[in-house]
C-alpha cells in the first residue's frame, strides 16, 4: 500500500525536522498537462522546500492508474482511485458521491496511517479531507492544517442565496470542521475574505500569495527565435491564450474575440492558443468555420519552463476565465512584459489595473474584449508603455517561490510549537 514507509522512529531512524502526513484527492503532483510538466506545481514546490529544510514528508493519495517513477523526497501511500473509477458519471451525481466515498475509502485509511506515523502535523489538500483532519486532531491530538488552492465558485457572492448553496453545498459543509490553520492561496477568487464570511476565525486564516518564478522578469529570449522555435510568424503581432482549454476559462470567448479583431484585417495578426484540454476541439471547429484556421494556432501544452519563451515570442496576453483573471499565466505575462487583456472577474483588479499594465472589460462582454485587443495592436506606443508598467508591478508585488515556501513553513512551525491544541 505505500513506498518508503518508515512507521516508527527508533533510535536507528535518522533524525528529521518534523513529520508530515499530507492528505491529497490528487494521484500525482499536480502539473497542467502530466508528464509535459505545463503548468506550475504548488505540491513541487512544497516538496522540494519542506524538505531541504530537514521535513520528512508522507503524502497519502489516489493509487494511479499507471505506474509512476517514485518520488525520493517523500514517502508515498494509496488509497482506492475511486474518483478515476466514477469519473464518467455525470457531474450532479459525482458531486455529492465524491465526498461520500472520500469518508468511505480514503478517511479511514488516512487515520491508521496517521496513528501509525504520529506526524506532527497533518495536512489536507481541498474541501474533500476537512473531516479526516478535524478527526486526527479530535481523536489523535495531531495539529490540523487544511490547504485550499482557492475557493472557487464561493466567491460568486452575487448570486442568488439558493444558487450560491446548491453550487457551494460540499465546500460549505467542508468549512464546517474546524482546524488549528486554514491555509488558502490567493488566486484571486478572495479565498481570506470568504473563509471569514462562513465563520472561521480569522487568526486561524493565512492568506498566502501564489509563488512564482520572479527570475524571468530579467530573462533576456530573443523573440525571433522564441516565434521561430514555436511555429510562429516571424513579423506580425501575436494575441496569447495560455490557459487549459476548459469551460471555466472560456478560450471560445478568445476565438470570438479573435473572430472580431481579424475581421477585415490583412494584416499579420496571428491569435494562439497554448494549453489542451476539453473545449480544444470546439475551439478549432470555431476558428475553422470563422475562416481563420491559418490565423488561430494551437500551440498544445508547452513545458513550464518554456512559458518565458512563449511569453517574448507574444504582444498580448488575454485572460476570459470565469473564477478570476489574476492567477498564474497572467502574473507570468506581467512579469515577462506583456500587457495583458483581461475580464474583470473575482479579485482580478487587485494586480490588473485598467490603463496601468493592461485593459481590465466587462465580464463576458466580448465586444469590449475585442476593441481593447484591436486598439492595442494598433497603438505600438501604448504597448510598450504598458508593458514597462506590467513589468514593474510584477517585480513589486509579486512572491518568488522560496519566500511562498517559507512562509508555509513558519506556519507549520508555529503550530508545532503551541501543538495546535486549540479546540472550536
Amino acid at each position: 500500500m505505500s513506498h518508503r514507509v518508515s512507521g516508527d522512529r527508533g533510535n536507528d531512524a535518522p533524525r528529521v525536522r518534523a513529520r508530515i502526513l499530507v492528505v491529497s484527492p490528487w494521484e500525482s503532483v499536480w502539473s497542467l498537462g502530466g508528464e509535459s510538466k505545463a503548468g506550475v506545481s504548488d505540491d513541487d514546490r512544497f516538496i522540494d522546500g519542506f524538505t531541504r529544510a530537514g521535513y520528512e514528508l508522507h503524502f497519502l493519495r489516489p493509487r494511479p492508474s499507471e505506474p509512476q517513477h517514485d518520488d525520493p523526497r517523500v514517502h508515498t501511500h494509496f488509497y482506492p482511485n475511486f474518483f478515476r473509477a466514477t469519473r464518467s458519471l455525470p457531474t450532479w451525481l459525482r458531486r455529492p458521491l465524491w465526498p461520500w466515498l472520500f469518508e468511505t475509502v480514503a478517511a479511514p485509511r488516512a487515520f491508521r496511517l496517521a496513528r501509525e506515523l504520529c506526524p506532527d502535523v497533518v495536512i489536507g489538500h481541498s474541501h474533500y479531507t476537512t473531516r479526516t483532519t478535524n478527526r486526527c486532531r479530535r481523536r489523535l491530538g495531531i495539529p490540523s492544517v487544511v490547504k485550499l488552492f482557492g475557493v472557487m465558485d464561493l466567491v460568486h457572492t452575487e448570486w442568488s442565496r439558493a444558487k450560491y448553496a446548491f453550487k457551494n453545498l460540499e465546500q460549505i459543509v467542508a468549512l464546517a470542521y474546524p482546524q488549528d490553520a486554514w491555509i488558502i492561496l490567493d488566486d484571486g477568487t478572495r479565498g481570506g475574505e470568504i473563509l471569514r464570511a462562513q465563520g472561521i476565525p480569522a487568526d486561524r486564516i493565512h492568506f498566502l500569495p501564489n509563488g512564482l518564478d520572479v527570475e524571468w522578469a530579467d530573462a533576456a529570449i530573443d523573440r525571433a527565435d522564441a516565434r521561430a522555435r514555436l511555429g510562429l510568424p516571424a513579423h506580425g503581432r501575436v494575441v496569447l491564450f495560455l490557459a487549459r482549454l476548459v469551460a471555466s476559462k472560456r478560450p471560445r470567448d478568445f476565438i470570438r474575440a479573435a473572430t472580431r479583431v481579424l475581421s477585415g484585417r490583412r494584416d499579420g495578426v496571428v491569435f494562439a492558443l497554448v494549453g489542451d484540454g476539453d473545449e480544444r476541439a470546439a475551439c478549432e471547429r470555431a476558428a475553422r468555420e470563422a475562416g481563420l484556421a491559418d490565423r488561430v494556432r494551437f500551440l498544445g501544452t508547452v513545458p513550464h519552463d518554456e512559458v518565458p519563451r512563449v511569453m517574448a515570442a507574444s504582444d498580448l496576453f488575454v485572460s476570459t476565465s470565469t473564477h478570476t483573471n489574476r492567477a498564474l499565466p497572467t502574473c507570468e505575462a506581467m512579469l515577462c512584459g506583456v500587457p495583458v487583456v483581461v475580464y474583470d472577474t473575482g479579485d482580478t483588479t487587485t494586480v490588473v489595473r485598467d490603463g496601468e499594465a493592461g485593459r481590465v472589460v466587462a465580464d463576458g462582454d466580448v465586444d469590449a474584449l475585442a476593441t481593447a485587443i484591436a486598439h492595442l495592436l494598433d497603438d505600438e506606443a501604448e504597448r510598450l508603455r504598458l508593458s514597462a508598467n506590467a513589468r514593474r508591478v510584477a517585480r513589486e508585488s509579486f512572491t518568488s517561490w522560496p519566500k511562498r515556501i517559507q512562509m508555509e513553513i513558519e506556519i507549520i512551525e508555529r503550530l508545532r510549537s503551541d501543538g495546535g491544541r486549540r479546540r472550536g
